[in-house]
């Protein structure tokens, strides 16, 4: 897993350093990496990407050691300098990719963008379980039991109150006759006010501990009434969004966190896909598309949100040499910049991600697969939306 500390120093690394940064899928199960499958074909990609040697036989070398905990994927941030090697696992299985020279801070926000973190609560009358998804692994954060009722207000004691009703028909004297439910009854409002201030105040636990970690979509787990009752809960202006609910078997308390995995996986992918088909059905009615007006209002400071397919690596733009008077382009014409003079470089979209962010303030955010190729289609391959 990679830390929000990782991810911060790797998108502070020097911008003149020389880096590998690799995306290896490296996942036992797969069968295309049996025998050396694997090292045979990061081998190719590495050469591809012009690796040196020295640095192709870190990774090389790390990829053959032998591991009792294993993810499905692996970044490599290797140094060209020092030749430090730094390697973190990814519980997910992610498209391979192979980068050799200035650092790309984007590729690891591409990384989170396909894996977002979310936040998971199991509960049931008994038992409330916080759970945080983060780059496909589950971890249990805190858990609470619903405090049951104490000696006094036990269910044998509140049902003996049950009492024959004076003067019926039969009755022996005072203490026979029909019996009353009153105690039943007495028991289960008991049991019901309870689960409410158990569930009154895990609701108001859940929206600081949502805010607190800046997380804003919610999956509940657990019975189906259990889920509804607390959902009743929840406040209209929460802080979040409750993006799905399922079922598990043996209670909130009880239940492996394996099963909860299983069973949120396609209900995270659902709401990426529909995020993204928002955020395009937005730009359609709003926004600004074809590459070279994006630009231009990019550098007007016009554009807050900036819509690019996946990582941006596909897709070719010209840079001004002089990072101190920067321009950018998508035509193929304009040898000089028009502002200084100094001479454009091709460059990708990633690399001047950062630039564009750091100059601009703009979010980036990012679509993949069909929608990624609808935004090439018919938006013209970059999107944004103005501020004004």
């Amino acid at each position: 897993m990679i830390s929000r500390a990782d991810v911060r120093r790797i998108q502070e690394l020097p911008d003149n350093a020389m880096v590998l940064m690799a995306v290896v899928n490296d996942n036992p199960a797969n069968v295309d990496n049996g025998g050396g499958a694997l090292q045979t074909r990061v081998k190719v990609a590495m050469q591809e990407a012009g690796v040196p040697p020295t640095v192709m036989k870190q990774v090389l070398d790390d990829l053959a050691r032998p591991r009792t905990h294993h993810g499905k994927s692996a970044l490599y941030v290797v140094s060209g300098d020092d030749e430090s090697l730094e390697r973190f696992d990814i519980n997910a299985d992610l498209p391979e990719r192979f980068h050799y020279g200035r650092p790309l801070g984007s590729l690891v926000a591409g990384i989170l963008d396909l894996l977002p973190t979310v936040a998971v609560l199991a509960v049931d009358r008994e038992w409330a379980r916080f759970f945080l998804l983060r780059q496909g692994e589950l971890a249990e954060i805190r858990r609470h039991e619903n405090v049951r009722l104490d000696d006094g207000e036990r269910w044998d004691t509140l049902t003996s109150s049950t009492r024959h009703v004076p003067g019926a028909p039969g009755t022996g004297g005072q203490g026979s006759g029909p019996r009353s439910d009153s105690g039943t009854d007495l028991f289960e409002d008991r049991e019901d006010a309870n689960q409410q201030r158990f569930y009154n105040r895990m609701a108001a636990e859940l929206g600081e501990l949502m805010t607190r970690r800046d997380i804003n979509a919610l999956i509940l787990v657990g019975p189906v009434q259990r889920v509804a009752e607390f959902k009743a809960e929840i406040p209209d202006k929460a802080p979040y969004e409750v993006i799905g609910e399922t079922n598990v078997t043996g209670g909130a308390g009880w239940v492996n966190p394996a099963e909860i995995l299983d069973k949120i996986g396609p209900i995270v992918e659902d709401h990426r896909q529909k995020t993204e088909a928002a955020l395009l059905d937005q730009i359609q009615e709003q926004g600004v598309m074809e590459v070279e007006r994006v630009l231009e209002m990019i550098q007007e400071a016009r554009i807050y949100r900036l819509v690019i397919p996946g990582d941006g690596s596909q897709m070719n733009l010209y840079r001004s040499h002089n990072r101190e008077v920067p321009y950018f382009t998508s035509r193929k014409d304009v040898t000089e910049s028009p502002l200084d003079g100094s001479l454009m470089e091709r460059v990708t979209l990633e690399e001047v991600l950062p630039d564009l962010i750091d100059l601009y303030g703009i979010e980036v955010r990012r679509v993949h697969g069909d929608h990624a190729e609808r935004l090439v289609r018919e938006f013209g391959g970059l999107a944004g939306l103005p501020r004004y």
